[in-house]
């Protein structure tokens, strides 16, 4: 079993124990990243929500300073991105493809075939809580992910939720993609706050983890690593 810091918090934790996740990167530049944490980040009492919406530097920046041991989160968010994307970025670096951010208006998947998997020891889908059976029929087969994130965040009025509630989402896609597409390996997050959780995805079949808004806690992150 790994241990992944998911994005944006594997663009600063970098641990042995663990494999960070670093963007999620778009062609190009999003502004604004500070502000829109400070405007939109906030604790409730369903967990975190924020609407960050991918705010990155762009991926070409975010290629310059990539570890080999990382993995690269990558949305396409215009038509032609994965083309973009799939030229420019080597065929040895392990991806996230990231289809399931709330924050912004629309993601785009044709084209996310032109990547080659079997160049890669990593080449991840992170769904949405949303995600239909049959829209994970099409990732699986005719994207070729080796794994499975489950889940985003989920998509809420003033953003995207994290927390406990995303853990009977998790659950329900961690069995269905274990009866039908054994081969697939499931990295589960949502809720992981305690050894317990984690026990307790590996008993319903996942085979990592992921740990996000936990990162918020540096006391029980450590404990968890």
């Amino acid at each position: 079993m790994k241990k992944f810091i998911a994005a944006p918090f594997g663009n600063y934790i970098k641990t042995a124990n663990t494999i960070s996740v670093t963007g999620s990167w778009t062609i190009e530049q999003r502004k604004g990243r500070v502000l829109q944490i400070l405007r939109t980040l906030r604790y409730t009492n369903r967990g975190w929500v924020n609407k960050i919406g991918l705010r990155n530097p762009g991926f070409k920046k975010g290629l310059k300073k990539h570890n080999q041991n990382e993995v690269f989160s990558i949305a396409g968010i215009n038509e032609n991105d994965w083309k973009i994307f799939a030229e420019i970025i080597p065929e040895n670096i392990n991806l996230e493809v990231n289809m399931s951010c709330p924050n912004i208006d629309s993601h785009f998947t044709n084209g996310i075939d032109m990547f080659n998997p079997e160049t890669r020891e990593w080449f991840i889908g992170k769904i949405s809580p949303l995600t239909t059976f049959n829209d994970l029929e099409t990732y699986i087969n005719k994207f070729n992910f080796k794994q499975i994130h489950a889940c985003n965040t989920l998509p809420v009025p003033n953003g995207g939720l994290s927390g406990k509630e995303l853990i009977p989402y998790t659950s329900k896609f961690i069995q269905h993609i274990k009866n039908n597409y054994p081969k697939v390996e499931v990295i589960a997050g949502g809720g992981i706050t305690e050894i317990e959780n984690i026990n307790y995805y590996i008993d319903q079949g996942a085979d990592h983890v992921s740990l996000g808004s936990v990162c918020f806690n540096p006391l029980n992150l450590r404990k968890l690593i």
